[in-house]
């Protein structure tokens, strides 16, 4: 979609910030004292070890692979066969149950995973996301009113397009939460892995599908390239969570902020886009995860990540700004999920869930340090902070 710029980001958080809202069985048998088809067969065998008398003959017969140990079997062949029938039976035990939460949502859950696909809960959180696809979908027709439905071929990083590739980038990172966050729930409410992966990837990507289908009744336009980045966004999400990667791998949006704004800058006319120059995208490894899957102890820079990022400046003006420029770079930060870790936030609350959820979205300004490559002057700068045009 042609969004407006981080506004679209914005209404697509919102989406997420909608989602916010929302024995034993039987053992007795029949006993019998006797077989009901009579005594089976007997064995000869020594006098001291059965007896001669048939009237005081034991209801029990020698199984021939206990003839040398003196062992007895019972009469049946099948339990005489079966080591099962021998055993004390043990009483039936509780099963393994694990407490997780999902934001506002916490339960106690048995390990196995239900057999039923939509639940109540389930269709519940599904159809908060797809509300919330139709809620992003329809604010561009609602602020510009309804405009016959239109396609409009966007491109990706190309240097010419509006919004120099951020607006995929946004379209990605938003998606990945969203599809992690549904991948949770649906764990949550007794889904197995497989499902939640399934339905979580379908939810989303048809959640991104309303939203471009909104696009397309507005000035917008319906973008296939958009959906694109919302269908791989979701994909790598629901990936790391069936990978168990996700104290690995994630990925951030933040706002970065900006010294004095150039001339040009100023005597430009905005047009969509314009608020991407504020944004910056991140996919980050974090320490935590990452070094205890290499081996090594992470000590104190279980703190830590590192990150690679992309931002654009000056995008979104027509003429076309001489100072714009797409920039990519390497940081070292802090890792707030670890460090609410440390001081006693847990996921098996529910708000503990939620704020290790936002921060784990939320890149967080000045609390990194990084090189950065302009692709457009093919200069590195830093080590620093990315906060102003060069």
């Amino acid at each position: 979609m042609t969004g407006v710029c981080s506004r679209r980001g914005r209404v697509s958080v919102a989406a997420v910030a909608v989602l916010l809202m929302a024995g034993a069985r039987g053992l007795g048998q029949e006993f019998h004292l006797f077989p009901a088809s009579g005594p089976g067969p007997r064995f000869d065998a020594p006098a001291d070890v059965i007896g001669t008398d048939d009237s005081i003959e034991r209801p029990f017969r020698l199984a021939p692979a206990l003839l040398a140990s003196g062992g007895f079997a019972p009469e049946s062949e099948a339990e005489s066969d079966s080591p099962a029938s021998m055993a004390v039976p043990e009483e039936p035990t509780a099963a393994p149950k694990s407490r997780r939460c999902v934001l506002f949502q916490c339960r106690t859950l048995p390990i196995a995973p239900a057999p039923k696909l939509f639940t109540t809960a389930v269709t519940i959180w599904t159809a908060a996301g797809l509300l919330g696809g139709i809620a992003d979908g329809i604010e561009g027709p609602i602020h510009y009113g309804v405009h016959p439905f239109t396609f409009y071929d966007e491109s990706y990083f190309q240097r010419w397009t509006y919004g120099g590739g951020s607006d995929k980038a946004s379209h990605f990172v938003v998606s990945t939460h969203v599809a992690g966050l549904l991948y949770d729930a649906y764990q949550l409410n007794g889904l197995s892995e497989d499902q939640s992966f399934g339905l979580a990837l379908a939810t989303s990507v048809v959640a991104g599908a309303f939203v471009e289908i909104g696009d397309g009744l507005s000035p917008y336009g319906f973008s296939a390239q958009d959906l694109t980045a919302d269908a791989l966004g979701s994909l790598a999400s629901v990936l790391i969570k069936r990978a168990r990667l996700d104290d690995t791998l994630g990925f951030s949006l933040g706002r970065w902020l900006q010294t004095t704004i150039p001339p040009a800058v100023i005597d430009g006319r905005p047009l969509f886009g314009i608020d991407y120059s504020q944004e910056m995208y991140t996919m980050n490894a974090r320490f935590s995860g990452l070094l205890p899957r290499m081996q090594v102890d992470p000590g104190f820079a279980r703190y830590f990540q590192i990150s690679f990022g992309y931002m654009t400046k000056g995008f979104g003006y027509q003429p076309p700004l001489d100072s714009r420029y797409q920039e990519v770079g390497f940081e070292l930060g802090l890792d707030f999920q670890e460090i609410l870790k440390a001081v006693g936030v847990s996921n098996q609350t529910w708000w503990g869930d939620t704020l290790l959820r936002v921060f784990s979205f939320l890149r967080i300004p000045f609390t990194q340090v990084g090189v950065y490559y302009n692709l457009f002057n093919h200069k590195w700068y830093g080590p620093g902070a990315p906060y102003h045009y060069y």
